[in-house]
This record gives C-alpha cells, structure tokens and sequence, in this order.
C-alpha cells in the first residue's frame, strides 16, 4: 500500500503568475484557515486540485482559458495558504475535507454548486457528493480516480509501463514524493517528446514537507471508505461528465467503473493524449477546453 500512495496522478507546476482577483480564509469546524482564491467572471464553480498534497497552481491554465467562468479555487487543508500545524491520520479524514467544501458553498451563497475537479480533485467531489448530493448542480471530473479503490490496482503499472531506465533510477534516487513525482511525469503523457519538453515546468518547493503525509493519511482514509461512497453515489442524480485522455494512466475502467456507479454519467475521451489534456499539446489542449465549456453550459 506504501508504494501505492506514494506513486500519483498530480502534476506540479512554478507559482501562480496571475494574482488572484479575490481571496480570502474561511476557517473550518476543526480551526483550519482554509485559503480560498477566485478567477474570472460569472457563474461560480469550485474548481479542485489533484494530489492529495499540493496547491492548485498546476490548474492555472485552465482558469485562464476560460475567464468568462468565476472559479473559485480552494487551497485544500494542508496545502498551499491553508496551512495546518498538526497532520495526522484525525485531521485528514475524508470527511474533513468533504465539510470544508460544505462550508465553501456555504459561504458562496450558493443552493448548488458546480464541481470541477482533476485526478484526487474528482475523488473528492465524488465524496462531497456522496454526503451532500443536493446540493450539486453537476461534477466535471478530469481525468478522476476512481469512486472506489479498484484502480490502485493497475494505475502504479500503468504509469511505470512508459518509464525508461533514466526515469525509473531517478525515481529511485528521489529522496521526497516530489522528486519521485519529477522522475515519473513522462509516465503521464502520450507523448514522450511532449513530457520531456514539459518537464520543466515541475517545481518540487511546490510541495511542502507535509506532502507525504497528507497523501498517506487521506488515501488511507478513503480507500476505507469506498463501500459506503460507492453505495451513496447509487442514488446520485445530477450531470456527471468525465474527460479524459484516451492514454490517462488512471485507466478507461475507472471512467466506465463510474458510470456504472452513476448510469447518467458521460465519458469523453480525447485521442492520443494523456493525464494533462492542456499540456500535451494545442490540439488536445483545445479539445479539452470546448468539452469543458460544453459541461459547463
């Protein structure tokens, strides 16, 4: 289960270069200072970062592609401006996180909320809905992780199917989730070429010294949770679009394992493009935000 945890989905990318139009902390039921951050005009949607561990800078393309959209960008407990002084397996229950996003929405005003959310991002609308299903207008999931843990199951051999030596003895070396997430982000692309032209663009100061532990202590939580979401998301009758890249190392079976779950739910997949549909290249990129917009309207 260690390696299994340590080995995700999330990309990291320099500090935001636009400043925020808007930010501002609302504090949790558990005394959290959550940080939260808005882009854009018009209609509001929670927009949700991967990991879990790090901060949403890595999203910032998408906020910018679309400004006629309001999104509203949490820094998740833990990350980013949201820091916490204690991270234990008590402080990152699942549930913790889903009550955070309840006290946003709360905040926003808002009767339902729109999700967007990438990789554990999806994970945790998944979650918030599974609690809180009417108050969800709709989830967009980018390329999620699964309702349930099944996909621990073949995403670690999925990402490591594409590495070469020089990335696998990288990893080895790496002394931090980081640096391990640095050695394995060709695993993530369809294009090799486009992973190395990209690749620096991930900065590791982007993930604190909580990371790993964050990581761990979620996960561990939510796998041991999959039961009950699975059984609640059943009932689940809001729009549920999922967009992914037909070469995502998260799997075709983690969209389908979701739309099983929630029958109403629409795949898009985008051709010969992996994990990062925005950074793979500008076909896959304008591809990724039309079906966007599309889920949006």
């Amino acid at each position: 289960m260690k390696e299994k945890l340590m080995i995700l989905w999330v990309l990291l990318i320099p500090p935001l270069t636009s400043l925020a139009q808007k930010n501002y902390v609302i504090r949790s039921h558990d005394g959290v200072n959550l940080q939260v951050n808005e882009y854009g005009q018009g209609a509001p949607v929670i927009l949700l970062a991967g990991g879990p561990g790090f901060n949403a800078a890595y999203l910032e393309p998408i906020w910018k592609a679309l400004p006629d959209y309001r999104f509203i960008v949490p820094d998740q407990r833990g990350t980013g401006h949201s820091s916490m002084s204690k991270i234990d397996s008590g402080q990152m229950l699942v549930d913790n996180y889903v009550e955070d996003l309840e006290l946003l929405r709360k905040h926003l005003n808002q009767n339902k909320i729109v999700f967007v959310g990438h990789s554990w991002g999806a994970m945790l609308a998944f979650a918030y809905a599974a609690k809180y299903p009417e108050n969800v207008n709709r989830l967009i999931l980018l390329g999620p992780g699964g309702v349930t843990k099944d996909f621990f199951s073949y995403f670690n051999s999925n990402i490591k199917m594409r590495l070469r030596e020089d990335d696998l003895a990288e990893a080895k070396e790496g002394k931090t989730l980081a640096n391990n997430l640095k050695a394995i982000w060709p695993g993530y692309f369809f294009n090799r070429e486009s992973a190395l032209a990209t690749k620096k663009l991930v900065d590791t100061n982007l993930a604190n010294h909580n990371a790993a532990k964050i990581n761990r202590f979620t996960l561990n939580d939510y796998n041991k949770t999959s039961a009950s979401r699975a059984e609640s998301l059943r009932r689940f009758r809001a729009p549920v679009y999922v967009i992914q890249g037909r070469q995502d190392p998260v799997g075709e079976s983690t969209a389908y394992e979701t739309r099983r779950i929630m029958p109403q739910t629409q795949i898009f997949f985008i051709e010969k493009c992996g994990h990062l549909p925005w950074l793979e290249n500008e076909v896959t990129a304008a591809r990724f935000y039309e079906l966007i917009r599309a889920s949006l309207h």
